[in-house]
């Protein structure tokens, strides 16, 4: 009977271990700051995986596996944090510190670029991998100025000033890149500041020729096609045409522009749709001259989308949008009026589907009829996934989800009354494909299962750490950034991950599970003179990592807020995506916690007292 009871207990025991979050057991390192940055004021990760530390004492960064140090910079202090921009892809980031900015190779602290050389401060970058470089949009003084940066020497080719900052009413407006760039058909860029156009030598940088108008440029377009630069000036009633070798104005005469310039476009026939907000023609790319003899006309017209039938035409206002289909010949063979603002249209094989913000559906291309008997409506942008097996879009929103087919063009409802926790429709939720187990609904705070047969697996909510005021904000800037002038609730990449969906090929989630991997290299860049063996490894990203990156999780991390009798507490969930059960859990011992997860390789970094590193597997 006593062995009995001791086994029992024992049991007990190990079931108690095994329940219960694992805090000091999957400590990987820890490694104390005090005395090489005496403060470390926070932490970040960059591309290769490494630990970026920020102190009093200068810029280091750690080995993530090992806490060991890699390099240490005693010069570098001050980092801005909300200037850190981590190059895609690459060993490279720029940060700002108080008299000047750097761009700095992450994996071995080598400075490739110190921004008071020249005076100017990092404002955007855009890589070009097909050409070797980066191009940096600075400023520099009260102007704009832009820097070419090869990526196979890893330094400034060349930096070029542009526009300087203009008044208006005593008030100062910094000018920036509105416009482009564009590369040419000769290697030269093209961009447009305000109401200026530059024409930059790729090589050397230099200004080929500029081009400045009365008043601001709205649209610049450019066609590889013909090789022409397509110019819309704010009220101007003409049409631009400048050639991109010389600037020269070629545009043929009585081109006029009853509206202004929306977009230049090529069309399924080789010919070019010249977008007006009051209409389109199709321009000969060989003439630039107007194939109709009148343009369809369409007021306030938003968008033109070539099609193998004709032309769809979208108009986009806040509370009705219109959809319109014409023949090759401009005549309008159909017109449909519809509620809500249109946030996305596109064409499927079963006719033009649209979301607007009162309803979505399907109509056909031959009398613009809805073919989806029951009209949907979502009141915002819906969650979306995409079940492989049964090759549908996956739609969630309202406490309703739908299955939309993409061979039929056929909709399904198969959840109704789906109530998750703390979730209205301003809720900007996103959804992921599980496979055997059903779709995963999720933002930073919420997390929740919804079955293939549409019923609730679970749902759970967790108290973020800090205020979420401002979040709308953001949300309302990024509609902004996206050409919507007015608030639409929901995440945006759901727009992007739906019109991957329908016209495109579907990219399903890499279920790849346990598979053995080995670690090799896939990619690097190295420097020197080969033919004498004098080259050097500027970075190395290895098999493990990348597919590591590339594979569905089975679980997410959330931080949590928890109040308790001698006050709150912060904790990092990580939680099982199948069951919502919480596998582990790090308490954040600092009143306001300095952390990153590293959702990688399943490794939470604490910067806990301000000089404490440590590293956790999860």
């Amino acid at each position: 009977m006593l062995k009995s009871m001791k086994r029992l207990c024992v049991v007990m025991f190990v079931g108690i271990l095994l329940a219960s979050p694992v805090y000091s057991q999957n400590k990987m390192w820890e490694v104390d700051l005090k005395d090489a940055l005496s403060q470390v004021n926070w932490i970040e990760q960059t591309n290769e995986g490494f630990i970026l530390a920020s102190g009093t004492n200068g810029l280091m960064a750690l080995n993530n596996k090992t806490g060991e140090t890699l390099w240490h910079n005693n010069e570098l202090r001050g980092a801005v944090k909300g200037s850190l921009k981590l190059i895609d892809g690459l060993p490279i980031c720029y940060i700002d510190f108080a008299e000047k900015g750097v761009i700095l190779n992450s994996s071995n602290g080598d400075i490739l670029y110190d921004t008071q050389k020249d005076g100017v401060r990092v404002l955007n970058y855009s890589i070009y991998s097909d050409k070797n470089l980066i191009l940096f949009e600075l400023s520099k003084g009260e102007g704009t100025a832009l820097m070419s940066f090869d990526l196979k020497t890893l330094k400034k080719q060349w930096l070029t000033e542009l526009g300087k900052a203009y008044k208006l009413f005593g008030f100062k407006y910094d000018k920036r890149i509105s416009k482009g760039p564009f590369f040419t058909n000769d290697e030269s860029i093209i961009l447009g500041i305000t109401n200026n156009i530059y024409n930059l030598d790729l090589k050397t940088g230099k200004i080929i020729w500029s081009y400045e108008g009365k008043k601001a440029v709205k649209s610049l377009i450019y066609s590889p096609l013909n090789d022409c630069l397509y110019v819309g000036i704010r009220k101007h009633k003409m049409l631009i045409i400048l050639n991109p070798k010389t600037g020269e104005d070629i545009t043929p005469s009585k081109f006029k522009l009853k509206g202004e310039l929306v977009d230049v476009i090529k069309d399924q026939d080789g010919n070019l749709i010249l977008v007006e907000n009051i209409g389109f023609n199709i321009i000969n790319p060989e003439t630039n001259g107007a194939i109709w003899s009148k343009r369809a006309k369409i007021a306030n017209l938003s968008e033109v989308i070539p099609h193998e039938k004709g032309y769809i035409a979208v108009v986009k206002d806040e509370k009705a949008g219109y959809i319109y289909m014409f023949d090759k010949n401009g005549k309008r063979i159909w017109a449909q009026g519809l509620k809500g603002y249109i946030y996305y249209v596109a064409s499927t094989s079963k006719g033009v589907m649209f979301i607007s913000t009162e309803n979505s559906n399907i109509l056909d291309f031959e009398k613009g009829k809805k073919v989806w008997k029951k009209t949907i409506k979502f009141k915002a942008i819906p969650a979306v996934t995409f079940n492989p097996k049964e090759n549908k879009v996956v739609l969630f929103e309202n406490k309703k989800g739908y299955k939309f087919d993409l061979e039929t063009g056929d909709i399904e409802q198969f959840a109704d009354d789906i109530k998750l926790e703390k979730v209205s429709k301003s809720t900007p939720l996103e959804a992921e494909y599980i496979a055997n187990s059903g779709y995963l609904l999720t933002t930073p705070q919420h997390i929740s299962l919804l079955n293939f047969d549409g019923t609730l697996q679970y749902t759970k909510y967790y108290k973020p750490a800090s205020s979420v005021k401002g979040l709308k904000s953001l949300a309302k800037f990024g509609l902004l950034a996206a050409g919507i002038d007015f608030d639409i609730d929901g995440a945006l990449d759901n727009i992007n991950k739906l019109k991957t969906f329908t016209t495109g090929s579907p990219l399903t989630n890499d279920d790849t599970g346990d598979a053995d991997v080995q670690v090799d290299e896939i990619a690097g860049m190295s420097v020197g003179n080969s033919a004498k063996g004098e080259m050097r490894e500027i970075f190395r990203v290895t098999r493990e990592r990348y597919y590591n990156s590339k594979k569905t999780k089975d679980a997410q991390f959330i931080v949590n807020a928890v109040k308790e009798e001698i006050g709150k507490k912060h904790f990092i969930y990580k939680v099982d995506k199948k069951s919502g059960n919480v596998d582990y859990k790090i308490e954040l011992l600092d009143k306001t916690p300095s952390y990153l997860i590293d959702e990688v390789d399943n490794v939470i970094v604490l910067n806990e007292k301000n000089h404490l590193i440590s590293s956790y597997q999860l």
